[in-house]
């Protein structure tokens, strides 16, 4: 069951990009690599949780992946998080699980009564070769109906 959370606003700095709905499985790495290269290019070898935005728009889905940093830094976009409610689920797991964990979190709106509000985000905890071993909390912004 999923606990309805009020997340904070916050800024964060990171990649931010749109891609065809129908090809974000096969996309979707590429901007997590962006995202990589230009916390090597900063020099940074650790910046807290990442935390990657999804919304739908049509055919397209806009990505924004980031993660605080203490000032502005060359290659990285800066962008505000509103503070929100959201239905949250802690995940372990291989990442290619999380389809269900969205099925469950869209009936789950669903159930208590609630509206999509647009946003969906991950943040991932821990991440580990062995990926039974990964921690991903995942929201979706709601609104009561």
């Amino acid at each position: 069951m999923a606990d309805l959370v009020t997340l904070p606003a916050q800024m964060l700095g990171g990649v931010i990009d749109t891609l065809p709905f129908a090809k974000r499985f096969q996309l979707i790495p590429d901007v997590f690599g962006r995202m990589d290269s230009a916390l090597g290019q900063a020099g940074i070898f650790f910046a807290g949780p990442q935390t990657a935005l999804y919304r739908v728009d049509g055919d397209d889905m806009e990505i924004r992946i980031g993660v605080s940093l203490p000032k502005r830094l060359p290659g990285f976009t800066m962008f505000d998080v509103a503070e929100t409610r959201a239905l949250h689920v802690r995940h372990h797991g291989a990442f290619d699980t999380l389809p269900r964990v969205y099925q469950a979190l869209s009936a789950e709106v669903e159930a208590q009564g609630l509206t999509r509000t647009g946003w969906a985000r991950e943040v991932y905890r821990f991440m580990a070769k062995d990926s039974s071993l990964n921690i991903c909390d995942v929201y979706m912004d709601v609104a009561t109906a």
